[in-house]
């Protein structure tokens, strides 16, 4: 039988060698997803290494609720604390990281242009401790402290890493401009650093720009601050008991500086009691890569699931291709398996035949696919590489996990596939096949009616509770999804029922057009219904598909749209063009944007800047996003469908402390205007709003709104997202941008549109 199966498949080779293809095209996605997140992952999981360096302890401050993002910065006077006295500390080296340090240069044509990265724009300071640095000096030298950068007349000096100064063309001994939180500066390039590595630049895509450690504080928005120590222990230090004896330093050195915010003015005490609220701890280096891990993993997930989807497709159309060939093929083998009945073989053998030929198909289709996914692998990463996601170094890694479930899913979904034809192909009569009218029984039609009823009713339940309830985002795209197929599946199972009428519906047209040939194809697509679905389902997933996108494409399209028509009452919008959630420039744009106001009212009425903090606050257990605007402007510049209570705060109350909140956790938590809602901040810090307003419309401010000055006092180094101007009554639109775009100009980042 195994001889016969293999002459069977090669006597059909094209039918089969398309049936194969679509399992190819199966088993290359689902490969090709493994292979790239491999690699990526293995790229960013090299790099939380590099970002570690050779540090073995960190001391920083306890995130407590919220993202790690928003960690709180560790005073500088820790330095004087935790130092090489220590027994077991060889080395300490304070480090500081900061986001949205864009260097800038002038292009062929003499215009200020910023440099672009697909990762985040890093701002560092170059310490230089000898077994801790993670920054090589590969050209010119190290940044020093040329003087204050209080002084606006202080060309201080930088250094930047050879990718970006490459791809730019920044050259050592140049004047550069670069923008940082605090505004823009001049510096000069003294040198050009490799990260993680003095061969060659690991920075995956990131722009590094460094500076000594006190241009670094008073630039990067640290003025006595840092974001964490690296600690170094001499060879043989016992870890734990090391750790306890810093953390022991820190404790005392926290209950000192109490004491010494308790002899302040009340203005100096509020100002730095946050940098002490957070407890200070002390974490291992393996603590700090795991994290970085978890981070990296979140971003490499969503590409892993957008590639795993366009194979679930793809194993899906080719499931039902597979199912439709063999049903095809024997029909028209009838008589031959009824002949192989006659000479003795078992309805079991033949059975297993048709599976043996369905797995066959299966393993070449994996191989192939395994061959085709790695190959695309290669090209996708090719493609990053090129579109400056950053360099991907080492061959795409082949793990026993991948082939174990391409495996699988190949043969598995061939041979499964396979299953209703074998079954059917069982039951033929040894003497009954002989006849020229028998064909393969068909599944009961009634009982298909049944079942392909149920399931999709099934779906359409599914998908009414994925649409009508309040559900979190995973059990939200479980409904949905799970909906949606078993619906298409149920479909699928009913649409012999049509496939007959709509057969003779379409082919009548065609039949008058092209003639005999119209009627043929008319009647042959009228004779059997199921085999008439089942060639349509393949198309039928695609066509669902591209209608699918182009409806929710257009839709999202729309919605967007109305909803800037009927949120929106500001003139025009100054927006970082980026998908990094860090993204943001420096508040001195905004401000000095609003000096035209000031010096010329009749062009700009009033400009609001906005601050997301992603993950920047937890109300009970659940992490929330939050938007920060001036309050008191907030309905000049934005409509958003307040139902209940002022979008400016509590009338005469104070709005520091007012919270606006979307009609939905509203609904969900029970909160209504004046209610207290207890927030929790970076460094276990809490707070206490109240709800000066319920709205409806979340789509330009999410769902928490608070005030600027509540934001800054517990998420200090936060930039502005975004800035919105009003034009005043009366000013011509181009003379009144072209007044803010001489401010805008200065931070090429930024896009300007009305």
């Amino acid at each position: 039988m195994f001889h016969l199966t293999l002459r069977n498949i090669s006597r059909q080779k094209l039918r089969y060698a398309l049936t194969t293809f679509a399992v190819v095209l199966g088993v290359a996605f689902l490969s090709t997803s493994f292979f790239l997140t491999d690699r990526i992952r293995d790229t960013f999981d090299d790099l939380a290494v590099d970002i570690t360096g050779e540090m073995d302890l960190a001391v920083r401050t306890s995130v407590g609720d919220g993202e790690r993002i928003n960690r709180l910065p560790v005073p500088a006077d820790l330095v004087e604390v935790v130092t090489t006295d220590i027994p077991g500390v060889a080395a300490v080296e304070p480090r500081i990281t900061a986001f949205n340090v864009v260097p800038i240069y002038l292009d062929e044509e003499g215009k200020a242009t910023a440099v672009t990265s697909s990762g985040p724009h890093l701002g560092l300071n170059y310490s230089g401790v000898a077994g801790l640095n993670q920054l090589f000096i590969v050209e010119g030298r190290a940044p020093e402290r040329v003087g204050s950068m209080h002084d606006p007349d202080t060309i201080g000096e930088f250094v930047l890493d050879t990718t970006t100064a490459g791809a730019n063309g920044f050259s050592v001994d140049g004047t550069y401009t670069i923008s940082a939180r605090t505004g823009n500066r001049l510096f000069t390039l003294v040198g050009l650093l490799n990260f993680g590595s003095a061969e060659e630049n690991k920075s995956v895509g990131a722009s590094i720009t460094a500076f000594d450690d006190r241009t670094a504080q008073e630039f990067l928005g640290r003025e006595g601050l840092f974001d964490q120590l690296a600690l170094a222990l001499t060879a043989g230090a016992d870890e734990a008991t090391v750790m306890a004896l810093i953390q022991a330093e820190l404790d005392v050195a926290t209950a000192r500086y109490l004491s010494f915010l308790d002899t302040l003015p009340d203005e100096q005490r509020a100002a730095l009691a946050p940098f002490v609220e957070a407890q200070l701890e002390v974490v291992t280096a393996e603590t700090l890569i795991e994290e970085d891990r978890a981070d990296f993993d979140q971003f490499i997930s969503i590409l892993s699931n957008v590639l795993l989807a366009f194979a679930v497709i793809a194993v899906m159309v080719s499931a039902f291709i597979i199912n439709n060939t063999f049903s095809i093929v024997l029909g028209q083998r009838v008589r031959e398996l009824a002949l192989l009945r006659s000479l003795g073989a078992t309805g079991r053998q033949v059975s297993r035949s048709v599976r043996l030929e369905a797995a066959v198909i299966g393993i070449v289709a994996t191989a192939l696919g395994l061959v085709g996914g790695y190959l695309l692998a290669s090209l996708l990463r090719w493609v990053l590489v090129s579109l400056d996601f950053g360099n991907l170094p080492g061959a795409i890694p082949i793990r026993l996990r991948t082939v174990v479930v391409a495996a699988a899913v190949g043969i598995g979904a061939t041979v499964l596939s396979s299953l209703g034809p074998a079954r059917r192909a069982r039951s033929i009569s040894p003497i009954a096949g002989l006849h020229d009218q028998v064909r393969l029984t068909p599944t009961r039609f009634r009982r298909r009616v049944q079942i392909g009823g149920a399931v999709t009713a099934g779906g359409l339940v599914m998908l009414a509770v994925g649409m009508a309830t309040e559900l979190d985002t995973r059990p939200l795209l479980t409904a949905l999804g799970g909906g949606a197929l078993f619906t298409f599946m149920g479909v699928y199972l009913l649409s012999p029922v049509v496939a007959r009428p709509v057969a003779n519906l379409v082919g009548r047209p065609i039949q008058r057009i092209f003639g005999v040939p119209g009627r043929l194809a008319r009647e042959n697509a009228g004779r059997s219904p199921r085999r008439t679905a089942a060639t349509a389902a393949a198309l039928t997933v695609g066509l669902a598909l591209v209608s699918v996108a182009a409806v929710v494409s257009d839709s999202m399209k729309v919605t967007f749209v109305e909803a800037l028509d009927d949120g929106v009452e500001a003139d025009l919008f100054i927006y970082m063009n980026s998908f990094n959630p860090t993204a943001g420039f420096s508040p001195e744009l905004a401000s000095g944007i609003r000096t035209v106001t000031v010096a010329r009212p009749d062009l700009v009425e009033s400009t609001l800047a906005y601050r997301f903090g992603f993950g920047g606050m937890t109300i009970g257990d659940s992490v929330k996003d939050i938007v920060s605007v001036d309050l008191a402007l907030l309905d000049d510049h934005m409509d958003l469908q307040v139902v209940e209570g002022r979008s400016n705060g509590p009338h005469g109350g104070d709005s520091v402390g007012a919270v606006l909140v979307h009609v939905d956790p509203a609904q969900d938590l029970g909160l209504t205007i004046g209610s207290p809602v207890t927030a929790g901040f970076a460094g276990g810090r809490t707070a206490t709003f109240t709800v000066a307003a319920i709205f409806a419309d979340s789509t330009m401010l999410g769902n928490w709104v608070i005030d600027a000055a509540a934001f800054d006092r517990y998420l200090p180094d936060a930039p502005d997202s975004f800035v919105s101007v009003v034009y005043a009554d009366g000013a011509a639109p181009e003379v009144a941008r072209a007044a803010v775009e001489v401010f805008t100009d200065a931070y090429p980042q930024v896009t300007v549109e009305d």
